[in-house]
């Protein structure tokens, strides 16, 4: 598979920015970044931990809001798509593959309904921790170039996740955020998170675009981001969306 002289500067610099990835939220921002130069994709469910007898941790690191149904047929450890794939996978001499047909009856359904897909994992090389990656809803069917490419990039997918997850696949603890967000500006992030301009935003929550605009400018400030994506994936990382803190009220 030959690579042009743009695909080999881009992946010079997706490979300089994997190194860089500590959090969940960076590693949100790498997928939905340079990542997506080569394995576009809209959701990127990611398991860490033994490969071999299931005991994993998963996260789904997506640009739009999951269903609870997806969520669940996601997140389920016994019987949900993950541990199918992974079975499937590990069949096939670990190989990256698109939806086979070995997968459970319920996961082929799944996989059907959420458009063209590329599996794909690394092996567990120490700690007994290994990585297993599904992209969803990619643009097209995956060929033999994404096939490349995803095992040309799943080392470096693997580091990245596993700093993240840290050495006993768990989330590496959080440090607090310094300056806590009110309840005024978890309820204009959440808007953020949904796309809405500053004036939707005022509009329904009744308030002036102004006041809106300097909520946004303290919320990214109080994150420590500099757009409002970061600010997104970092409200996420947090467990920001859908929580008004006890005694915590609008301002």
């Amino acid at each position: 598979m030959s690579l042009s002289s743009d695909d080999l500067e881009r992946l010079l610099f997706t490979l300089e920015t994997s190194i860089k990835v500590n959090k969940p939220f960076q590693f949100f921002l790498w997928a939905q970044g340079t990542l997506q130069s080569f394995l576009p994709h809209e959701t990127l469910v990611c398991a860490c931990g033994n490969l071999t007898d299931m005991r994993l941790r998963q996260e789904v690191f997506s640009r739009t809001v999951l269903s609870t149904g997806m969520q669940a047929a996601l997140m389920d450890p016994v019987s949900g798509v993950v541990p199918s794939l992974i079975g499937v996978w590990q069949a096939r001499q670990r190989t990256p593959l698109g939806v086979p047909a070995e997968a459970s009856p319920n996961a082929g359904r799944w996989c059907a309904a959420e458009g063209h897909l590329l599996c794909h994992g690394a092996r567990e090389a120490r700690d007994d921790q290994g990585s297993f990656f599904v992209f969803l809803n990619m643009p097209e069917v995956p060929g033999e170039r994404e096939y490349y490419l995803a095992d040309l990039l799943m080392p470096h997918m693997h580091m990245a996740l596993q700093r993240v997850f840290g050495a006993n696949g768990k989330v590496v603890e959080r440090a607090p955020l310094e300056a806590q967000l009110t309840g005024r500006e978890i309820q204009v992030l959440e808007r953020m998170r949904d796309g809405k301009t500053n004036h939707e935003i005022g509009a329904i929550l009744r308030i002036s675009p102004l006041t809106v605009k300097n909520h946004v400018q303290n919320i990214l400030r109080k994150l420590e981001v500099s757009n409002r994506t970061q600010a997104v994936a970092k409200g996420d990382d947090y467990g920001l969306f859908g929580k008004q803190a006890e005694g915590r009220h609008p301002v």
